[in-house]
């Protein structure tokens, strides 16, 4: 019961993490209005709903966490195909965003936002930079995490919706919660960091039937296209099953556990508020946007790459390993 509470830990500490790069730091419209309005309404209720919310994002990540451990995943193109099973869950569990513009919504946000954002950037490298860089490097790091996050938190001025952009004293408001929850999410995931995530034959079962069950009331509606979820799937899992143990050194669990996070890294993590919020001051006042069209065009393109290289990988790894042999 202990590990099992351990491991609970070290996915929820990865889900608030994952879900303030999925939601906040994207500035998904719906979520923002509403954690802002509970901010100015009954700011203490922020809390519970931030708590509950991490909660449902624990059920989306506990699949790429099963998915690294059981297949011993070293790259970071076995890292994006994990990450794509978080993002399928993200948007195809509990909303049925992946089915409702394929095939590009099976590429775009699961793969190009939330697998290289999310996963790779916010709850990989970064937490690999903590481990690695010195006081400057990681100085840096946060800074320019919260300069992308001012100038991306334009993307949707102007967009057909008409949705207002954030007035700058929201925006304070929006970054210094949801980033104080996700520098907590950074020392809760570090503190219960293990090598593996063995869940228990309970836990995978229990994940998976529930996972079939709402597979099958979000994608009905879209059927027969929906189906085409379940090959993309199989496909994913098939070739980290075929690069399971391939590659050299430390797997991406071990990298994440196998050294302590000096505490003053995550001091330095406000760096990344702060910056955010001077950035959007700067860029609302100056009415610069962002290129939505070409940053959504560009993470869209080196998704659906990334993710076609990724599948073939390990059989090509296996077979030169079988020529060698």
């Amino acid at each position: 019961m202990k590990a099992f509470f351990h491991r609970l830990a070290a996915a929820y500490g990865s889900a608030i993490i994952l879900m303030f790069f999925s939601e906040y730091f994207f500035v998904n419209e719906q979520p923002v209005a509403q954690l802002l309005v509970t901010l100015k309404t009954s700011p203490l209720l922020a809390i519970p709903a931030l708590v509950s919310f991490a909660g449902f994002y624990t059920f989306f990540t506990y699949p790429m966490l099963m998915a690294l451990s059981h297949f011993n995943v070293r790259t970071l193109s076995g890292l994006l195909l994990a990450g794509a099973l978080f993002g399928w869950a993200t948007e195809g569990l509990t909303i049925p965003v992946v089915y409702q513009d394929m095939p590009v919504s099976f590429v775009f946000p699961s793969i190009g936002w939330h697998a290289l954002i999310d996963v790779l950037i916010g709850w990989y490298l970064v937490r690999l930079g903590m481990r690695g860089f010195g006081p400057f490097g990681n100085g840096v790091m946060f800074v320019a995490l919260g300069v992308a996050w001012g100038v991306w938190a334009t993307w949707y001025w102007g967009a057909e919706e008409g949705v207002a952009p954030l007035l700058p004293d929201e925006f304070v408001l929006l970054v210094l919660a949801s980033a104080g929850f996700w520098i907590l999410g950074m020392m809760l995931a570090d503190r219960f960091a293990a090598m593996a995530f063995r869940a228990s034959r309970w836990e995978v079962a229990f994940i998976i039937i529930l996972a079939l069950g709402l597979v099958g009331v979000m994608a009905y509606p879209y059927l027969p296209v929906s189906i085409a979820i379940v090959p993309l799937v199989g496909a994913s899992v098939l070739a980290m099953w075929w690069g399971k143990n391939l590659g050299e050194g430390q797997t991406v669990l071990q990298r994440l556990s196998s050294e302590t996070v000096p505490k003053w890294t995550y001091v330095l993590a406000f760096l990344t508020p702060v910056s955010a919020i001077s950035t959007y001051w700067v860029v609302f006042e100056t009415k610069v946007q962002v290129p939505t069209q070409t940053i959504v065009l560009t993470l869209l393109s080196i998704g659906v790459v990334w993710f076609a290289i990724a599948l073939v990988l390990p059989l090509f790894g296996r077979l030169k390993n079988n020529r060698s042999a």
